[in-house]
């Protein structure tokens, strides 16, 4: 016990002693989330409600997982929590399946893209490198969701998702994809949660032992979960509570990729006689950045109080041209760093992967180290005067791939209609996530927030006029005010 409450706030102490499962914390940027759960989890070890070799901690990336068990081993709880992904954990448990079954376990498929092209080419199907891409990300929402390929068109229908292709195309070649899966006996990563699940409900026997396993459930980041995730998780659970859940609402930005909110929205509804306790006091940013990202968020959001000084209020920026916005912002980088300011201060974010390539190229053109983040567990390197391992380089990246992240110094990009909000977002379902995605986007600034507009973009050959976004009067307005409700 010793040391476990220590440097706590009333809201987070609360969280880390709260009596009984189920249970969901809902954490907003800021925080402390990370902490808190594993805190909770060593002080629940301590007082003797969970047996620490009986408890699974669940994530979303390989580089949460690591965090996780980096923290619960500086808390006395190295190798005894088991921690890692739902795909970690879903293949471990098919492992050991295999193993007492005698089964030759298939291979995991390492070329996805690969097999899409393959039976794209068997079709008669030219697609191109983005097409491939949103043939693949369609095949896995699909998954994420539970749909079939024969349910595909109905079920795009239905939720008024409209890909990028035709929905018969994505139908047959899912169709396509599967059964040479089959053919090739290889599975992907969507394939193990499925697996899992299926041995899970067709064997009651077998689904006991791997709850007398794994009895006492946390999950991180909740509000990223989708369908087929969370009825993996309750076949975990089974008829039993155990399970302690935290999460952002108000950071819940991949639905296009099958996460669904709902399931830390309505956590009490799922998990009846549930307890739901909020941290609201953030300790990264400014009350003028909290102000700002609130001021993006649908109404009824919950607010946050900051716990820094009063900083600068963030600028915006119009630019003439999209390549002015570049140069003017590896201008500002340049002009901020000094002997205090490293360049792993500061970030470059913006909407898409095409604005991250522009933004990249002029600080490789004005010799400014930088890493381009691609997602949440691998950089590709290009830092311009230095080598590609340096640790002191300015980050690009998405608003996406920034999540989960934080710099003291913070340029948002292309803050203009049609990309934030992103112009293919039409129902206020997907208009409310493009205001959560900005809201990641402004929060990961911990004491200078710069936006940017550019009054012309390229878009390959054609030269489009602009408008900027309509958040960025919000943005203005509230932080002005420097309050954050």
């Amino acid at each position: 016990m010793e040391g476990l409450l220590d440097g706590l706030n009333e809201r987070q102490q609360a969280a880390v002693e709260a009596p009984g499962t189920p249970l969901c914390i809902r954490a907003g940027a800021g925080t402390g989330k990370t902490r808190v759960l594993t805190r909770r989890i060593a002080h629940q070890a301590a007082v003797g409600a969970i047996d620490p070799q009986r408890t699974l901690a669940l994530t979303f990336t390989r580089k949460a997982a690591d965090e996780l068990r980096g923290r619960l081993a500086g808390l006395g709880l190295r190798g005894s929590v088991s921690a890692g992904t739902f795909h970690s954990a879903a293949f471990a448990q098919l492992r050991t399946r295999w193993s007492e079954r005698g089964v030759r376990p298939p291979e995991l498929a390492k070329d996805k893209r690969g097999l899409v092209a393959r039976v794209a080419k068997q079709a008669g199907i030219q697609l191109a490198k983005a097409e491939m891409l949103d043939a693949i990300t369609e095949i896995e929402w699909a998954k994420a969701r539970r749909i079939p390929p024969d349910r595909y068109v109905e079920e795009t229908t239905s939720l008024r998702r409209w890909p990028a292709l035709e929905p018969s195309l994505v139908a047959g070649l899912y169709q396509s994809y599967e059964k040479e899966k089959t053919k090739r006996r290889v599975v992907d990563f969507d394939d193990l949660l499925i697996l899992a699940l299926r041995d899970l409900n067709d064997d009651a026997d077998y689904a006991e032992a791997r709850r007398w396993r794994f009895q006492h459930l946390f999950v991180d980041e909740f509000q990223d979960v989708n369908r087929l995730q969370f009825d993996l998780l309750r076949a975990w659970l089974g008829d039993r509570h155990d399970l302690c859940a935290v999460g952002d609402p108000n950071q819940a930005i991949y639905s296009w990729n099958g996460a669904d909110s709902d399931y830390i929205e309505r956590f009490g509804d799922w998990f009846p006689g549930a307890a739901v306790l909020d941290l609201l006091d953030n300790y990264r940013s400014t009350p003028q950045i909290l102000a700002a990202g609130r001021a993006v968020l649908p109404a009824g959001a919950a607010s946050l109080a900051s716990h820094q000084l009063d900083g600068p209020q963030p600028t915006v920026t119009t630019h003439a041209h999209d390549t002015d916005e570049a140069a003017a912002i590896a201008r500002a980088l340049r002009d901020a760093k000094g002997p205090e300011t490293a360049w792993s201060s500061m970030a470059v974010l913006a909407r898409t992967n095409a604005q991250t390539a522009k933004l990249a190229a002029a600080l490789r053109n004005g010799e400014i180290p930088y890493r381009v983040r691609i997602d949440a567990n691998r950089t590709e390197g290009d830092t311009g005067t230095g080598p590609s391992k340096s640790a002191d380089a300015v980050d690009v990246a998405t608003f996406h791939a920034a999540k989960g992240l934080e710099w003291p110094i913070v340029h948002l990009a292309g803050l203009e209609q049609g990309l934030v909000p992103i112009s293919r977002a039409q129902t206020s379902a997907e208009v409310a996530e493009e205001q959560r995605l900005l809201y990641v986007a402004i929060t990961r600034a911990e004491c200078e927030l710069h936006c940017h507009w550019a009054a012309e973009r390229a878009f390959g050959e054609r030269t489009v006029s602009r408008s900027p976004s309509p958040y960025l009067n919000a943005i203005l307005t509230a932080a002005a005010r420097g309050r954050t409700g």
